[in-house]
């Protein structure tokens, strides 16, 4: 597994674990209202499972799974993976920082510099996403009941 996948996976991991703990000091003050200050954690909850864990993870396993280039650098440049694994963690930072915060500008920078994270990453990622077979080979017909190929 490349050492982008193997990173992007384990700060995915770090972010679920964050969000679980947000969430249990979410539904601790629910049920138990000994933490007042835990309602502020539901937003940042839902960021870092949303963009920090699922996001993260999805670009983990697609820059590992997609398929490779013949050549050399069979990843593409990877240097674009880099820039994005640091932007979408910083931006999930800024994001909870600004919702904490309650400061509006500072929850949209965050979005910002993760959806520059996500625009680097789909530069990185585009060239790999190909047809089936790349046209050589036909996908396999669908055929009636009667055996015979159908338009469906």
């Amino acid at each position: 597994m490349p050492k982008l996948s193997v990173w992007l996976i384990r700060a995915s991991l770090l972010h679920l674990g964050t969000g679980f703990l947000f969430g249990a000091l979410v539904l601790i003050q629910k049920g138990n209202p000994t933490i007042p200050w835990a309602w502020t954690l539901k937003l940042p909850h839902t960021e870092v499972l949303v963009i920090g864990w699922t996001l993260q993870l999805i670009m983990g396993v697609s820059f590992y799974a997609l398929p490779r280039f013949s050549n050399s650098a069979k990843y593409g440049t990877v240097r674009l993976g880099w820039w994005s694994l640091v932007l979408i963690n910083s931006g999930v930072l800024i994001t909870v920082a600004g919702y904490i915060l309650n400061t509006h500008v500072v929850i949209a920078a965050g979005r910002l510099v993760a959806l520059a994270a996500i625009v680097l990453f789909a530069i990185l990622i585009w060239p790999r996403v190909k047809p089936f077979a790349d046209g050589k080979v036909k996908p396999p017909q669908r055929h009636s009941s009667k055996g015979e190929p159908s338009d469906e």
